[in-house]
């Protein structure tokens, strides 16, 4: 349990804050896929209309869309800010509009709420909680959340229920995006975002969030990784914890949401709260961001959703982080090119990393990707330049800026990144909405820096606790510079590997345009002897007919071919079809393989 000597005065009072409004819940109807189709042809019909008028732009499309969204709920939010850091898909305006996506919803009656904890827990509420209050105090897509007080631990919670049917109506809604996915992939719409593996990354964002048995594990795991990052973690109660309902610690403090609604109202007030209780804006920023990359980098566990809500600030500015419903992990060869990335940018390397950024790529297609990386080392050198400048605001100099940049480079030249990457991507584009008021003239190269600095000084302490180790500091310091040796040899021959893979590349295009021409003669050979074919078939069987639709010389020509039965003609003409489309297949396949993307190279 927290400290009560890091419990802070309070900042907002409870009726500040918005009012939940309580909706009734029913199960889903049998037709919510056609439900789903209208407003989306109403969606797009409006679309259409602004379009013709000539009044629709990029971010009012994206406003639609999240309102769309927001009305929807459930998956559909967590699609749309998955969808929203696609910065190499949509235009920027519509993927800035697509984050403002809120996860606070209407809530629904208590009285469920207290069906589903009495048949989770198996015993009237009153049996477990000697004070539950009725009005829940925070809503959102996938449930709820009320404070109570335990009867036998003598403690107040949160407990966080989970709406009802939520699972049939997310089960409903997959089935109607996994509907889009096909016909997306079918008719090969922008093929290298590898749409599968997008809907897979929806599919484990809906597991994980439908069932409280995740976070309730998440939360055990991350309480021991933010132990030694002094971040606080609330307390679980896994006697009380269900697939539908949670347990933990509720913590008496302020949110940082709060720290943003009083700047924005009574700044006089914040500056006030914040002398009272020893807070530090930009104490608590470092402590941030020293944290997220720490949780990224060393422990690889990450909460993958900081946003403003999900932060509680304390006395001394110390913090606890709450929601862990999306916890995020990354696949090790994955993470060690994103760190080496951000050290180089830490470092001023940006040569080496114009070559992570190539390397950390989904798809490299066929180009030259020396030129590639010198737009990309001009990128990184400005956005470097610009997070010296105090006065430059905060989104001009984020890590976030960089990445948007970056990205819209590799986008000129056909490349994406991986679905996976959007893990990274969002936890640190989240935290972003509460620097911004915290630490608005932050230097992030430097911060970098300063990380690195104490993250070696971290693996030291770690080694220097072994008693065999003690003497062997310098060698282990040794050990790291030629680790990085070792890495910066494993990034020149896979940029070597890569270049030959494309020179054999070109040089099968070559074969295959050449290819796609002679496959091209053969279909319009083919074509042409159908459709003599068909004038035959019909001009044998249908007589009376072709006499009266065809010239005479059409039909003084096929009359020299040989009469043949009606059955032998039509299946000469279906054979004759069929090879025509294969052809016409193969054609444009041998035609597209050069504008294709292809799969990364896999390093050495």
């Amino acid at each position: 349990m927290i400290k009560a000597s890091l419990v802070p005065t309070r900042l907002i009072e409870p009726g500040e804050r918005e009012q939940i409004v309580i909706t009734p819940v029913s199960r889903p109807s049998r037709m919510r896929s056609f439900e789903v189709l209208s407003r989306f042809g109403r969606l797009l019909i409006g679309l259409l209309t602004l379009a013709v008028r000539r009044n629709l732009t990029s971010q009012v499309a994206g406003e639609r869309v999240r309102q769309l969204f927001e009305q929807m709920g459930g998956l559909w939010i967590k699609g749309g800010q998955l969808l929203s850091l696609r910065v190499d898909l949509f235009p920027t305006d519509f993927c800035q509009e697509l984050a403002k996506l809120q996860t606070r919803a209407s809530g629904f009656p208590t009285s469920q709420a207290r069906q589903i904890i009495e048949e989770d827990l198996g015993a009237p509420i009153e049996q477990y909680f000697d004070e539950f209050i009725d009005k829940p105090f925070a809503a959102a897509s996938i449930g709820q959340v009320y404070r109570a007080h335990l009867r036998q631990e003598n403690v107040y919670v949160a407990v966080k229920v989970r709406k009802p049917y939520i699972d049939e109506v997310f089960k409903r809604d997959f089935v109607f995006i996994r509907w889009v996915v096909r016909i997306l992939q079918l008719v090969r719409f922008k093929a290298h975002m590898r749409w599968d593996l997008g809907l897979y990354e929806l599919m484990e964002v809906m597991k994980e969030e439908l069932d409280f048995h995740y976070e309730a594990s998440s939360i055990r795991r991350m309480k021991q990784s933010l132990r030694g990052h002094k971040i606080h973690v609330p307390d679980l109660f896994p006697r009380y914890c269900t697939e539908r309902v949670l347990v933990t610690e509720f913590i008496h403090a302020a949110l940082m949401a709060d720290f943003i609604k009083v700047s924005q109202e009574n700044p006089g007030k914040l500056s006030a709260w914040l002398a009272e209780n020893n807070v530090q804006p930009q104490r608590i920023a470092r402590r941030l961001i020293d944290s997220i990359f720490r949780q990224i980098l060393e422990n690889n566990l990450y909460h993958g959703d900081l946003h403003p809500g999900n932060i509680v600030l304390l006395r001394n500015s110390r913090i606890a982080l709450i929601d862990f419903g999306t916890t995020n992990f990354t696949e090790r060869e994955y993470l060690e090119r994103f760190r080496l990335l951000v050290r180089a940018l830490a470092t001023r390397d940006y040569a080496k990393a114009a070559d992570l950024c190539l390397l950390m790529a989904a798809i490299l297609p066929n180009i030259d990707t020396e030129e590639v990386k010198e737009v990309l080392i001009r990128v990184l050198r400005a956005w470097a330049t610009r997070t010296l400048v105090k006065e430059l605001p905060y989104h001009d100099k984020s890590i976030d800026s960089a990445i948007i940049e970056v990205t819209k480079i590799m986008v000129g030249f056909r490349i994406t990144y991986e679905w996976a990457w959007l893990r990274i991507h969002r936890a640190l584009t989240t935290l972003d909405v509460s620097l911004v008021y915290l630490y608005p003239d932050v230097n992030y190269t430097r911060r970098l820096g300063k990380y690195f600095e104490g993250a070696e000084e971290r693996a030291l302490t770690n080694m220097a606790g072994l008693p065999m180790v003690r003497r062997s500091l310098g060698a282990y310091v040794k050990t790291l510079d030629i680790q990085d040796r070792i890495n910066d040899f494993t990034m020149f021959q896979s940029a070597v590997v890569r270049r030959h893979a494309q020179v054999f590349r070109a040089a099968t295009n070559k074969v295959a345009a050449v290819l796609a021409f002679l496959v091209g003669v053969t279909a319009l050979t083919v074509l042409a002897v159908g459709t003599v074919s068909v004038l035959g078939f019909l001009t044998q069987h249908y007589s009376s007919w072709a006499s009266r639709t065809f010239s005479p010389q059409t039909t003084a020509f096929v009359m020299h071919i040989p009469r043949l039965d009606y059955w032998i003609w039509l299946g000469i003409i279906a054979l004759e079809v069929s090879l025509c489309v294969s052809m016409i297949r193969l054609r444009r396949e041998l035609r597209t393989k050069d504008s294709r993307p292809h799969e990364r190279v896999a390093p050495v």
